[in-house]
């Protein structure tokens, strides 16, 4: 798994944008494209809707090596040391996270 892109804000109109990197490799052109959000095991998917001919999916299957390509050339293969001590120390950041998430969120529902 690699990031694609930047990082992308949720803005106050409800709306996210896609980094231009994941429009390039999915090919789109603007205002012609369509894209999907789906949920499988858990994860936020995004697909290009793609045409197929006879059943044969050409384009998704470009995409597919484009995408698989992508991830090669970016994957991060950091080893960790000590995986235990390391996930503690993620859980202490994502609890202290969680409480000034949810700080947030009753700030702006005043």
């Amino acid at each position: 798994m690699v990031q694609i892109g930047k990082k992308v804000k949720y803005d106050s109109y409800g709306r996210v944008t896609i980094p231009s990197e994941l429009a390039e490799l999915l090919d789109l052109i603007k205002g012609e494209d369509e894209i999907t959000w789906d949920v499988i095991d858990g994860n936020v998917m995004v697909f290009k809707v793609t045409k197929t001919y006879a059943g044969h999916d050409f384009e998704a299957e470009e995409i597919e090596s484009r995408l698989r390509s992508y991830e090669e050339k970016y994957r991060d293969d950091y080893e960790m040391e000590d995986p235990e001590a390391t996930e503690q120390k993620a859980w202490e950041e994502y609890q202290k996270d969680k409480v000034a998430r949810q700080a947030l969120k009753e700030k702006r529902n005043q």
